[in-house]
């Protein structure tokens, strides 16, 4: 099959459409109903492969799916998970799919923008500090639950935050449960807000805007100051440590259940 054919699918975890040298990707709503179907994830994760050694695109947009539950979505996927008969070995799958993913994109040579709305996991955004540049729309919060388990986000999310914010900042924001699209702003840790009925449209004007010399620029800048991937692995690999031993103790199973019977599940 040809790059370019190839480039280009539609299934129940994304979607992606070539436009010239930009390449489209949008993400599926119900993350969480298919995080334990590990064919659906290897699709993703092989796509991005696709993408990373293909020179037809310089430029890739993902636009995640407004019909998201934030926080919830994290809870979701841990009462998923428990309750499977593979735990361990969904988790230890998972997690080093999403390791894959975040060294990936931190080596990806092209120009990577997100563009997100809504309630936004601590996941979704660990999978947008990844990327070059991020959107996000009016309105948009973002959902912390791995805290409220005694946890921690999954996705580099501590490695990517700490290079923006320096490491207190960093340690502050990710014991916060929520804060605001204007709070992150502030932050530093997304770009720029738009009306949510203008964000797609922002978004490729922007991907459309960038000459292969900018792109070129923003690649060495970035692995220059932003991507250090021997690090990058080692925070993933401490992330995976401290994330396993927190969800094989009781007392991540009595939250868990706590929180669920809270939400009359």
């Amino acid at each position: 099959m040809e790059a370019t054919t190839s480039l280009v699918t539609d299934n129940e975890f994304f979607s992606a459409e070539r436009r010239d040298r930009v390449l489209v990707v949008r993400g599926k709503p119900h993350f969480t109903r298919h995080a334990g179907d590990l064919k659906k994830i290897d699709a993703f994760f092989d796509h991005l492969e696709i993408i990373a050694r293909t020179d037809e695109v310089g430029v890739v947009a993902f636009i995640g799916s407004p019909e998201k539950s934030g926080g919830d979505d994290t809870l979701e996927f841990f009462e998923a998970l428990i309750g499977s008969r593979r735990e361990d070995y969904l988790l230890q799958r998972l997690l080093n799919l999403v390791n894959n993913y975040a060294l990936t994109m931190a080596g990806l040579n092209k120009l990577t923008i997100n563009a997100d709305c809504g309630r936004i996991s601590l996941f979704h955004l660990s999978m947008a500090l990844a990327c070059d540049y991020r959107i996000v729309a009016e309105g948009s919060v973002f959902e912390n639950a791995f805290v409220e388990l005694g946890t921690l986000p999954k996705g580099g999310c501590g490695y990517f935050l700490s290079r923006l914010l320096g490491g207190g900042k960093a340690a502050e924001v990710l014991t916060w449960p929520r804060f605001s699209a204007e709070e992150a702003l502030t932050l530093g840790i997304v770009d720029r807000i738009v009306p949510r009925d203008k964000l797609e449209a922002t978004t490729l004007d922007m991907a459309d805007h960038y000459q292969e010399e900018q792109v070129a620029a923003m690649l060495a800048v970035r692995r220059l100051l932003k991507s250090d991937v021997n690090e990058l692995r080692r925070s993933l690999e401490t992330e995976d440590m401290l994330l396993l031993n927190r969800v094989n103790s009781p007392a991540f199973r009595k939250v868990l259940e706590a929180r669920a019977a809270a939400r009359g599940r």
